[in-house]
């Protein structure tokens, strides 16, 4: 029998959609996992990967919005100087 709490990437892309509305394709979301961006697969059945259930809510609740930079680097704002003369 079947491990519920293991997803296809079929199953993880209907759970992220079930939890944020966000549809996106299967293979996208291999190309999430192959750049780091999605949770690497925990186990494999012959060719087929599969991800914890739990990790895939996670990171539907932390995915950034569509259009969201990544790549930059926060930045700290400096405080204003108060200091007047």
């Amino acid at each position: 029998m079947a491990n519920p709490n293991r997803l296809t990437a079929q199953q993880s892309v209907d759970l992220l959609k079930e939890l944020t509305g966000d549809e996106i394709k299967p293979m996208t979301f291999h190309s999430y996992v192959a750049r780091g961006h999605a949770p690497k697969p925990v186990e494999k059945i012959g060719n087929t990967p599969l991800w914890k259930r739990t990790e895939i809510e996670k990171w539907a609740e932390n995915r950034p919005g569509r259009g969201a930079r990544t790549d930059l680097r926060k930045t700290r704002r400096r405080p204003k100087d108060t200091d007047t003369e």
